[in-house]
């Protein structure tokens, strides 16, 4: 059996070498960042299409599946800081890559709110690949805590249920309303490839289901709304998801966090505790 020996000690190590999904999430997801630069002045990536720059999207979108199992548990909101918040931060990061030069003397806000929205505009197509696999990474990480939020909310005495902390949490459902809305309309995007629109179609469905029940209905009827004037524009192959979606967000049921959240409505004229 000696000979057996070198063998087991090799498999020893691989074992101990082979890191766990939320490792391979956390270096795939700080390489990301870290080759974006700071928030303030935004680098652009290397190109997609090189093989270790496209492995780390990968990666992320590999080991965000598994997140909320055994494999890469929920902590808590603990994991909504270390595991969401810098998968949003790369998915903001790319909408803005090349704009930190573009406010010049003497411009008006407006101006600058013009150049930053046409600038953005180019990075969603430039940067499709990489913002459309952020995006359903960081819904599938927000849903995963939602039941946490849920039961924070509801644990909460009246006076607790602050104004702040009811905006704060009306805009975390608006929040998922719009970015199933995006995701469902990405094959009306420009230039968008079909395996994007066919990634992003497939995860607003997924997820519509989860944002209709942290959400109020007026927020679901907002995003009805645009999809009724854009349903017909949905490319065939996709429009068949596109109206399921659609019909999923024409729920008007009303229960749990949602329930609470229009029993506390503010009085008319009350101004936002947050900004919107």
């Amino acid at each position: 059996m000696a000979h057996l020996v070198p063998l087991l000690l090799c498999w020893s190590g691989m074992a101990q070498a082979e890191a766990t999904p939320r490792e391979r999430f956390t270096t795939a997801i700080n390489e990301i960042n870290a080759g974006l630069g700071t928030i303030k002045a935004v680098t652009a990536p290397p190109p997609f299409v090189h093989p270790a720059q496209r492995a780390r999207y990968e990666i992320v979108r590999e080991t965000i599946a598994v997140f909320g199992t055994e494999a890469f548990p929920v902590d808590g909101m603990a994991t909504f800081d270390t595991i969401c918040a810098p998968l949003n931060e790369a998915t903001v990061k790319h909408m803005f890559v090349g704009t930190a030069g573009l406010k010049k003397p003497g411009m008006t806000d407006a101006q600058l709110a013009l150049l930053l929205q046409a600038a953005t505009q180019r990075n969603a197509l430039a940067y499709q690949n990489e913002t459309v696999r952020l995006t359903v990474a960081n819904l599938h990480c927000l849903t995963a805590h939602l039941p946490f939020m849920a039961r924070f909310a509801e644990g909460l005495k009246p006076e607790e249920f602050t104004s702040i902390r009811r905006a704060g949490l009306e805009k975390t459902g608006t929040g998922l309303i719009n970015t199933v809305f995006g995701l469902a309309t990405q094959p009306l995007v420009p230039g968008s490839t079909p395996e994007n629109s066919r990634m992003a179609i497939d995860a607003a469905l997924k997820y519509a289901p989860a944002a209709v029940g942290f959400s109020i209905p007026a927020a679901r009827q907002q995003a009805v709304r645009k999809m009724n004037v854009l349903a017909s524009k949905v490319p065939p192959a996709f429009r068949s998801d596109f109206l399921k979606i659609r019909a999923v967000l024409q729920d008007q049921s009303c229960s749990s966090v949602c329930a609470r959240f229009l029993a506390t409505v503010p009085p008319s004229g009350t101004p936002p505790a947050m900004p919107r």
